[in-house]
């Protein structure tokens, strides 16, 4: 049987996308404010992150939680940002840790560290600094995960997911873009997800991108500790029709 994991905010953008690939490796619980149908096997949960019983007994019996729910990019800090991103976070962490889930994967930015540049290689080891006000939330996200495998035992792996965007998205046909080398492949992602809830690892901080020419954000520790093998690349995709259909 399929282990089953928790995906929270599933009915965004990238977990519209991935929930396709990841039933082939896992059994689904899904967990979003706004309804949802079951797929297959899937176990969808209505609730939001901010009701913190709700979210904890969503923890129950999981293999790992993977927690995708955020307000992406630029918005209102006080109205947005700060309830979802930062107090849905801590709830996450905090419901995960009570239920006894053996593995969180916390969905990060690459925008963490992004104003080093788009011309110097970056990696897990890096300073952070941040793109934008989105990002310090993701930076809270990622001190919480240190937080939770010092102090609370848990364990915890961050990925610091690049531009994610599906084959048929228009940007990546734009030669001038930045997605070109900042770009997360749908079947990457899902790979990546898939590997790090595999490993063994008590802690790590992994960028979630592709094979990309150009790419300038480090993935040897993702390639040596977790297996991971991305196999799309931004530029290959620019070179075909704009008809490409999904690999």
């Amino acid at each position: 049987m399929r282990p089953r994991i928790l995906i929270t905010g599933p009915g965004g953008r990238i977990g519209s996308q991935i929930l396709p690939l990841l039933r082939k490796e896992f059994a689904l619980r899904l967990l979003d404010a706004k309804p949802l149908a079951p797929v297959e096997d899937d176990e969808v949960v209505q609730g939001d992150i901010l009701d913190f019983e709700i979210l904890k007994r969503a923890c129950q019996g999981v293999t790992a939680m993977v927690h995708l729910a955020a307000v992406s990019d630029e918005d209102d800090f006080k109205t947005k940002l700060l309830p979802v991103n930062l107090e849905g976070g801590y709830n996450a962490f905090e419901a995960a840790y009570q239920a006894g889930v053996p593995k969180m994967i916390f969905a990060s930015s690459g925008q963490t560290t992004l104003m080093h540049g788009r011309s110097i290689p970056v990696g897990p080891e890096s300073p952070v600094r941040p793109y934008t006000v989105y990002a310090c939330t993701k930076v809270f996200g990622e001190a919480l995960a240190r937080y939770y495998v010092d102090v609370r035992g848990m364990k915890v792996l961050v990925l610091r997911i690049g531009w994610f965007r599906a084959y048929d998205d228009p940007m990546l046909r734009d030669p001038a873009h930045p997605v070109q080398k900042e770009w997360c492949s749908p079947r990457d992602l899902v790979q990546l997800i898939t590997r790090a809830v595999r490993a063994d690892l008590s802690f790590g901080i992994f960028y979630g991108v592709s094979n990309n020419t150009g790419r300038y954000w480090d993935i040897r520790n993702a390639r040596e500790l977790l297996g991971y093998q991305p196999e799309d690349d931004a530029a290959r995709i620019l070179a075909r029709s704009p008809a490409m259909t999904p690999p």
